[in-house]
């Protein structure tokens, strides 16, 4: 009677654990920070663009007669944080564009999910369309780089980087927390592996060889998938990778 009890107990606990997972899922998964102004002291301009319920920010800087880059920060960054990222694109020779996520930054309207950052993101595209940037290379780094493959799937990108890049939300649920079905609770799957088949541009994945974070097999495995991809392993962890030398491989990646 005292096991069974104590199986019942157990049983319950770890219900409990899979019940507050599934309902923390989003906080985890989007931890935005608290939200900065966006400063323009480094010139470009600014828009608010819209998407279903609300508006997102969007900062760009274009070069004459070069590439843009329209970049995707992760589930840590913001808007503003992608400024100094942005200084060092342009110091490349690249154009730059950063398009915020919705409960992210200066966001106005809903919190995040899958479906809000790819809707902001195509708003955002779209108003880069509108001033002349009809395809840029889309860039994403970590959360990012499921973005903006999903936006190279649906054919809106000239090319494509991603930068720590993941399978999937659910298989990086299952690695994270191989103790419970992790992969079943998750909502927002971001889907990577499975949208790599219809991406038909020319594709670099860039990944941090002592990234403890995201594994570089899974980076490997989203190269794998695309044809023609180019995969490479940087001297690097998870957040110190977008550095003015990987801006360098990008646009040379770019050029050629």
């Amino acid at each position: 009677m005292k096991a069974r009890r104590i199986l019942i107990a157990v049983a319950l606990a770890y219900a409990a654990m899979c019940t507050l997972l599934f309902f923390k899922q989003r906080d985890l998964l989007y931890p935005a920070p608290p939200p900065l102004p966006l400063s323009l002291d480094i010139g470009g301009q600014s828009a608010r663009v819209a998407f279903p319920g609300g508006t997102v920010p969007l900062w760009y800087r274009l070069v004459d007669g070069a590439p843009t880059a329209a970049f995707f920060h992760g589930n840590g960054g913001q808007l503003q944080r992608s400024v100094p990222t942005g200084r060092d694109a342009v110091a490349a020779g690249l154009g730059f564009a950063a398009i915020e996520y919705p409960g992210y930054g200066m966001s106005e309207g809903p919190g995040p999910t899958e479906e809000g950052l790819l809707a902001a993101a195509r708003a955002g595209l779209d108003h880069l369309a509108s001033v002349g940037v009809a395809t840029p290379v889309c860039v994403g780094h970590s959360l990012g780089s499921g973005v903006a493959l999903a936006m190279a799937a649906e054919q809106r990108c000239a090319a494509l980087v991603v930068i720590s890049a993941y399978t999937s939300i659910a298989d990086m649920a299952q690695y994270n927390y191989p103790y419970v079905p992790a992969r079943w609770l998750v909502l927002d799957r971001f889907d990577s592996l499975a949208r790599a088949a219809s991406v038909r541009v020319p594709t670099l994945v860039l990944h941090g060889r002592d990234d403890t974070q995201i594994p570089p097999a899974m980076g490997r495995s989203i190269a794998d998938a695309i044809d023609g991809a180019r995969f490479e392993l940087l001297d690097a962890a998870h957040n110190d990778i977008v550095t003015p030398e990987l801006w360098a491989i990008v646009a040379k990646f770019v050029q050629h």
